[in-house]
């Protein structure tokens, strides 16, 4: 013998807005966290990349194969190859170019360059005030010809301009 319900359908009326209660408790916590998964693994990217990108540049330079042609001088030239071999995702890049002893086989050319990371969200907080740098020095191979802009023994810099409170000191 089966007895009737006293209230039919009451305890489906008592849980109707549990899934959305619970949903809005994790999503206050789940929503940042993947948010900030997203922008730490770009910062990350961007990271490896400028690291590579310097690397691959000062290796282009140095060799005079330059795969860039906007500039009116190698260094400018050296300049856009760093910054479409770094090809940051989220922030813009920078890049600095020196020849400090002049344009001699065996000398020392540095290449640098800094990303200003944005992230997707702004909101979470990047390591080194969002700022990502790279500095690569590699000795000269090819003396001549001399490249345009930079003479045999005087040194020569390309750099573009920084980022708002930022400069190329650490670069020297």
């Amino acid at each position: 013998m089966r007895f009737p319900r006293p209230f039919p359908g009451r305890a489906r009326r008592k849980e109707s807005g549990a899934a959305a209660v619970e949903f809005a408790l994790v999503s206050t916590l789940l929503f940042p966290l993947m948010l900030g998964i997203v922008d730490y693994g770009l910062w990350f990217n961007d990271s490896l990349n400028t690291r590579q990108g310097v690397r691959e540049a000062a290796r282009l330079g140095v060799v005079q194969t330059l795969a860039c042609t906007t500039g009116d001088t190698a260094l400018k030239k050296l300049a856009c190859t760093t910054r479409q071999q770094v090809g940051a995702v989220a922030g813009d890049t920078y890049a600095m170019v020196r020849v400090p002893s002049g344009w001699r086989k065996g000398q020392p050319l540095v290449v640098c360059a800094m990303v200003k990371a944005t992230g997707v969200t702004g909101l979470i907080p990047l390591p080194n005030d969002r700022m990502i740098r790279s500095r690569t020095q590699m000795s000269i191979e090819v003396e001549t010809p001399v490249p345009t802009g930079t003479t045999a023994t005087t040194a020569a810099s390309y750099a573009d301009t920084p980022p708002s409170g930022q400069n190329w000191n650490w670069c020297t």
